[in-house]
């Protein structure tokens, strides 16, 4: 039985894993799939309370972990995690070894709060920016959307695209924004990254001040990982240089 609400699309023997971020469900990614279904066989899902996956009473990340990794049933892996879905990501692959062949880290950190010789959101944006999911979600989220992709000119289409994503679907309850809120201030797995021993990249955008590039300088991993730099992107690379983003997911995937 599976607790998420999961889609496949494509086939092939390359299984792709992506992992969306908070306060957004798993259609963020349709735009990068309709790419990647032609040579990969990509699964979706919503994290609980998001989309149409049930809410489900978590406490902790290591829970979490455990319920997307039991659901899952392909060998093959490639996990791709953006913002949070990063940090969730990378959980996995510490937690499962034995399960992922490749991770890719998208506008994430294995730290998001900043501290005092780390760059990162401040506690207070974080609960700002959670009032305001509470207040008006989609509007707050739209407008996130749109300022992490000012620089380029979004088509009818996808502006369509982007609407329906939070007008279509449940509204995350505040319990869930509020959980993934706290994922996103206690974890620190800043000491573990060195521990990943599968090849994995990072995938950072120049203009996020969620998840500074600079990142990429401090965080100690191992030479199993690659940093890339999107010269024109914020926190949302697949969006707003999805060509380029695209080039280098594709090159790394398809070594396995």
């Amino acid at each position: 039985m599976q607790f998420l609400n999961w889609k496949t699309y494509g086939a092939g023997n390359i299984n792709v894993i992506l992992i969306h971020g908070w306060g957004i469900n798993s259609k963020i990614w349709l735009n990068l799939v309709k790419k990647l279904k032609k040579d990969f066989c990509v699964h979706l899902f919503d994290l609980p309370g998001y989309g149409y996956s049930k809410e489900i009473n978590l406490r902790t990340l290591d829970q979490l972990v455990n319920i997307i990794t039991h659901d899952i049933n392909v060998s093959n892996i490639i996990l791709v995690g953006w913002s949070l879905g990063g940090l969730i990501a990378t959980k996995m692959v510490l937690m499962y070894p034995n399960i992922f062949e490749g991770l890719v880290l998208v506008s994430s950190s294995p730290y998001f709060c900043a501290d005092y010789n780390w760059p990162g959101i401040s506690n207070i944006t974080l609960i700002s920016f959670a009032k305001k999911l509470k207040n008006n979600y989609i509007k707050t989220m739209l407008r996130f959307i749109y300022l992490q992709n000012i620089n380029i000119k979004l088509t009818e289409e996808e502006k369509i695209n982007l609407k329906n994503i939070f007008l279509k679907g449940r509204t995350p309850s505040i319990n869930t924004l509020i959980f993934g809120l706290k994922l996103l201030k206690n974890t620190d797995l800043r000491n573990l990254m060195s521990c990943i021993n599968i090849p994995h990249i990072t995938i950072y955008g120049k203009l996020d001040n969620i998840v500074p590039y600079k990142i990429a300088f401090l965080n100690k991993n191992n030479e199993k990982n690659t940093n890339f730099i999107l010269e024109s992107s914020a926190h949302m690379p697949f969006i707003s240089e999805n060509n380029n983003f695209y080039n280098i997911l594709y090159n790394f995937i398809k070594k396995f």
